[in-house]
């Protein structure tokens, strides 16, 4: 069975040790740009591990050109984070004043005390400014000074990719083209992209050559899992496309692929190297594309359910905004969606109160990849309750049959409709 239909089976782990020692370990832009998404150690902990592999490492021209056209957006995305911490804080110096008024003469908390805890309160909130701060100015900072970058170029000295002529990559732009129109793997689900459609195409045609011309096996380490790349089931990634594995095999390579964190996982035990499992969370929680499959699909099904709707990107405020905001015939929904590879717990979704503070809206639905525990689903509903925002937690356990967001969805709406505080007048 294995020798006819090898396409369908993962390495063994004796054929996993013999691609970390002799194959090619092929890295996408998605990857070069994880660990600026990373804390201290498992940035450390990723790097370290790649840096044991660094002979076997090679990164597509392709792959480094991507890498260098979205490392200023992904550095810019970084302040964002602080800019979330803002609201928080500025609320919470007001909440003390207001308390600290109450408590005038009370011997319990002197002057002196009170002005020590707004002080340190105080301190934060001009720490944090001061790191959301800069502009421009400090985004070229930190492209300059970018250890991220140092790091890579480090590990990756003479592992690039030539740059291919520009006859070449024209052969291969009008290659691309006519794969997309057959829906051969992989891009093809960006053929309604306008800037770099064919940039999967492109890196997957160059690894052909390379592998063309020096046959052996290849690993190709990406966090894009969508079906134009990875099989699915059951909302799983359980492999390449099986058209990958037989195309590279006609060339003279033996092909698997992987996410970021899984690769991780697997080759840590190789090398003898340590990744925590802390780590390993945090890195499959940069994996790029689950939570856009997730919204495509949801925006798809809405769509063919319920006609008459739009959709529209929350507008930028200090806190945390959902993912999508859907405008209804009977109201505002807005929709956001959580792709953890373990249960989501209460403590997980305590910013969404914040979150529906921020938004106007008249329904929420809380879109899960995994399981979400019951005190997390109440969390969500108990939060949104106090807000008068009617709310529905659905989990998506098949990325292929994404009718149960759509059914979610209708049943929010009949709940809005029998709220009685939708307000029409909330457009987007």
């Amino acid at each position: 069975m294995r020798a006819a239909f090898s396409e369908y089976y993962s390495p063994t782990n004796d054929e996993y040790r013999n691609i970390l020692a002799t194959g090619t370990i092929v890295l996408d832009a998605n990857v070069l740009l994880a660990p600026y998404k990373l804390g201290a150690d498992a940035r450390k902990q990723t790097f370290s591990i790649l840096e044991s592999l660094r002979d076997r490492l090679w990164i597509p021209y392709q792959a480094a050109w991507e890498f260098f056209e979205n490392r200023p957006n992904v550095i810019a995305g970084e302040d964002k984070v602080y800019q979330g911490l803002l609201k928080p804080l500025t609320d919470t110096l007001a909440k003390l004043e207001n308390h600290f008024d109450t408590l005038k003469g009370h011997p319990v908390v002197t002057d002196e005390e009170r002005v020590k805890i707004m002080r340190h309160v105080e301190d934060a909130l001009s720490l944090v400014q001061r790191l959301s701060g800069g502009g421009d100015g400090r985004l070229e900072d930190a492209l300059q000074a970018d250890p991220v970058l140092q790091q890579w170029e480090t590990i990756l000295a003479g592992r690039l990719g030539d740059k291919p002529s520009a006859e070449t990559i024209a052969e291969r732009e009008k290659a691309a083209e006519d794969r997309y129109a057959s829906k051969t793997p992989p891009g093809y689900l960006d053929a309604g992209k306008e800037f770099n459609k064919y940039g999967d195409a492109l890196l997957w045609l160059d690894l052909i050559e390379k592998v063309r011309a020096n046959p052996g096996p290849v690993l190709m380490i990406t966090n894009d899992v969508k079906e134009d790349w990875y099989r699915r089931q059951s909302g799983r990634t359980i492999g390449p496309r099986v058209e990958l594995v037989r195309e590279m095999a006609n060339v003279g390579g033996e092909y698997y692929q992987q996410r970021l964190a899984a690769f991780l996982q697997r080759a840590a035990l190789i090398v003898d190297k340590n990744v925590s499992e802390e780590s390993l969370e945090a890195i499959s929680r940069t994996a790029e594309g689950v939570e856009k499959v997730l919204l495509n699909r949801l925006v798809h099904e809405i769509g063919l359910v319920v006609p008459d709707v739009t959709f529209a990107q929350p507008i930028r405020s200090n806190g945390p905004s959902p993912d999508l905001l859907v405008n209804t015939p009977v109201g505002v929904v807005g929709v956001e969606i959580k792709n953890y590879s373990r249960k989501i717990t209460g403590r997980d979704l305590e910013y969404v109160e914040n979150m529906l503070a921020n938004h106007p809206m008249d329904g929420f639905l809380f879109v899960s990849s995994g399981e979400v525990s019951p005190l997390a689903a109440r969390t969500v509903v108990q939060s949104a309750s106090r807000k008068r925002i009617v709310a529905r937690v659905v989990e998506v356990n098949d990325f292929r049959s994404p009718d149960a967001v759509a059914q979610s969805f209708l049943a929010l709406l009949d709940q809005m409709r029998g709220h009685g505080s939708v307000n029409k007048n909330w457009r987007y």
